[in-house]
């Protein structure tokens, strides 16, 4: 049997007869304590049988709960207790603990990590599942989603990276995949897509539709903060690319100014 940790992000594996003894503990439990019943949905809700015949096939959901993916670059491991019970852990999420041990997280760390709100009650994939039109006219929300190390003056309540932070990130891989996530939707605003290190226009890239190629405004702001964010949190080669494919993009298809570009060669600096 394979169900997910109650407590970690992991996934944990029984023998039969020791699943069978549990499932019945788990049954029993209290149904009018609220944490039992969710230590009931979580291990009884996604407990599934695998056949020790044939390769095991994990399925999506548990692979997603607990970040199985290669997106992370992050090997796994199984931690085995005995011959009826085992854990399989991504190798960023005992990296993680490890490091939460050590240094505890920022509101900023935990923000990223999808553990925790900004300062208006939002989740990073809230924000990242809004439309176009509330990114543009909403200014709040791009210092969470990239976190540099000056205080913004648009936005006193946005969080300042710090070193401890910037550990994190280089620690971390599922922090860097979070950002570029929140990168992808930047460029998916902006017109772009990117696929790896390559950054291309997307078929409606237009000055009418996509601002940020018009002379100024608060978007090319935002540019050199997703540049300089990403170039903080040990992502360099990605800022790069991303600095690269701005200007280029920007003198070929808009009308993007020489004191803005200056902006964004200095924001690897």
């Amino acid at each position: 049997m394979i169900t997910v940790s109650p407590d970690w992000q992991a996934l944990n594996l029984y023998a039969e007869p020791r699943w069978d003894i549990l499932r019945r503990d788990l049954q029993a439990l209290p149904t009018d304590n609220s944490e039992a019943r969710r230590i009931q949905r979580r291990m009884l809700g996604n407990a599934i049988i695998l056949s020790a015949e044939k390769t095991v096939v994990i399925p999506d959901t548990l692979v997603n709960y607990a970040g199985l993916v290669d997106a992370f670059d992050s090997p796994l491991w199984m931690i085995v207790f005995d011959d009826s019970n085992a854990e399989l852990w991504p190798e960023h999420e005992l990296k993680r603990l490890f490091s939460e041990a050590q240094w505890g997280k920022s509101p900023l760390i935990r923000f990223m990590r999808g553990e925790q709100v900004d300062h208006r009650g939002r989740s990073l994939n809230d924000i990242l599942a809004l439309d176009d039109f509330w990114l543009e006219h909403t200014h709040d929300y791009v210092q969470w989603l990239f976190p540099i190390d000056t205080p913004s003056r648009a936005n006193l309540q946005a969080p300042v990276l710090n070193e401890a932070d910037q550990q994190w990130f280089r620690r971390d891989p599922f922090l860097r995949f979070q950002h570029r996530r929140a990168l992808d939707r930047m460029l998916r605003f902006c017109g772009l897509k990117r696929a790896e290190h390559i950054i291309e226009p997307r078929e409606d890239l237009h000055p009418y539709r996509h601002i940020w190629l018009k002379r100024g405004g608060h978007n090319h702001l935002r540019i050199t903060r997703m540049i300089r964010s990403l170039h903080l949190c040990h992502q360099p080669e990605l800022a790069r690319v991303v600095q690269q494919a701005f200007i280029e993009i920007g003198q070929a298809r808009g009308y993007v100014q020489p004191q803005t570009i200056a902006f964004w060669r200095q924001a690897t600096e």
